[in-house]
């Protein structure tokens, strides 16, 4: 069965884990139960976790997780602190102590799920960075395997709507804190900087609030973006999530718990951002195809190869989407190699702008880009390859010495990786849907 992830639940109750287990089971993880710490080593030596919930396993689960992230193994493995309720006391230390998150083991599994999926995707981005690396020293190209947040960088958070909680003052001596009342006015300042996170306090408009959070959500730029909503008791917390938010709290508001969500998150965040920058270290000239900037045939044969092998082998998801744009031969016909070129050049810049920091670009075949998308099942790919495909089609490119707008037609095609593919027959079922 292929698995979304895997999950080691590190919990003396038997009883009270399997009923985490199970739910977590029953959505497409391969969850796995630790009642010590021993067992929780043992166990991430052979399993490969994606991520660790830490329970109570017979000492302090704080000082278990923040030990657990000092193990070389464990070091890029999220890890999160899991409580029966959570307090802010409980919260605000394990953030101290360099823990992920903190959730609640009577959470409904709409939130269970909203928190645990981006700390997955956060080791999937660890892997990558891992896999990238190595195939890079093939070309002769060192990159760094590792990322880490830099101390001392101050967040910068945006609070929007009329935050009668006070969650500026709140977080005001912990970060640049910038305020908008005015929803207009905060789509407008999430264009033109970046935050590390926002925070959404509803009022009486509870539609209009949640209509942003789509908003931001949907956009290219900005899908990644923490998001903490502020709504009245008894607000249905499920319909919130489901419209993006990446935390909901309730009033009356618990400053400690507030401060704690939303560091953790900027700390996620930031890390990402570190993350995405190491990860194009292994972009240079030996693996860079010269026309298009994005990875070249040769380094996307050597990297999908070995990704294809850790999918097999570890019963994971692993996504192919062709882009093809025909009429690139139409610009040449009509305006020369340089506007083609210059066309092409731009494509690869946009199709690898609309992916998540984890997603590989490479120029497969002429006028034809491949794009890898790790641990991503193909509803989700093909969610994206649509959304991409779209924008690409609405947009009037600018290209040089033609004076005039140019649209693209583009030709799409998904698969995903089965247990009996080479990497001949994974590009060679692919190709076959774009014919």
């Amino acid at each position: 069965m292929i698995r979304l992830a895997n999950v080691i639940v590190a919990h003396a109750d038997t009883a009270a884990a399997e009923a985490v287990l199970a739910r977590l089971s029953h959505n497409g993880y391969h969850a796995m139960h630790a009642t010590s710490r021993e067992q929780v080593l043992q166990l991430a030596r052979y399993e490969h976790p994606d991520l660790i919930l830490v329970g109570d396993a017979g000492e302090d689960p704080i000082g278990l997780g923040a030990f657990l992230k000092h193990e070389a193994m464990l070091a890029d493995i999220p890890m999160v602190l899991m409580v029966d309720k959570v307090t802010a006391d409980a919260a605000e230390k394990a953030y101290a102590a360099g823990l992920d998150d903190t959730i609640s083991m009577q959470d409904d599994d709409v939130e269970l799920l909203s928190r645990l999926r981006p700390l997955v995707r956060l080791a999937t981005m660890h892997a990558e960075l891992r896999h990238r690396a190595c195939a890079a020293q093939a070309f002769g190209v060192s990159a760094s395997d590792r990322a880490s947040v830099q101390d001392g960088t101050r967040p910068c958070i945006l609070v929007v709507g009329h935050d009668r909680d006070g969650v500026s003052a709140i977080l005001g001596s912990s970060a640049e804190v910038i305020s908008s009342a005015n929803l207009y006015d905060a789509e407008s300042l999430l264009e033109h900087r970046n935050f590390d996170a926002a925070v959404v306090t509803t009022d009486g408009d509870l539609e209009g609030y949640l209509a942003f959070a789509s908003q931001v959500r949907n956009n290219p730029r900005l899908f990644n973006l923490p998001m903490v909503v502020v709504a009245d008791k008894g607000v249905a917390a499920a319909e919130i999530y489901r419209r993006g938010a990446s935390r909901v709290l309730p009033r009356p508001l618990d400053p400690g718990i507030l401060r704690a969500s939303v560091l953790s998150m900027v700390r996620r965040q930031q890390l990402r951002w570190s993350i995405r920058g190491a990860l194009f270290e292994s972009l240079k000239e030996q693996t860079r195809d010269p026309l298009t900037g994005v990875y070249s045939r040769g380094y996307l044969d050597s990297y999908l190869s070995e990704r294809l092998e850790i999918a097999k082998a570890h019963d994971r998801h692993l996504a192919v989407v062709f882009f093809y744009i025909p009429n690139i031969e139409g610009v040449r016909s009509h305006f020369g190699d340089d506007a083609a070129e210059h066309l092409a050049q731009q494509l690869g810049q946009w199709i690898t702008g609309l992916l998540r920091a984890e997603d590989l670009t490479a120029l497969y075949a002429k006028n034809q880009f491949c794009v890898v998308l790790p641990d991503t099942p193909t509803v989700e790919a093909e969610v994206v390859m649509h959304r991409i495909a779209g924008v690409l089609a609405y947009t009037d490119f600018a290209v040089r010495e033609v004076y005039q707008p140019v649209k693209v037609w583009v030709q799409v095609a998904c698969t995903d990786a089965k247990t009996t593919d080479t990497l001949e027959t994974l590009l060679a079922r692919v190709q076959a849907k774009l014919d």
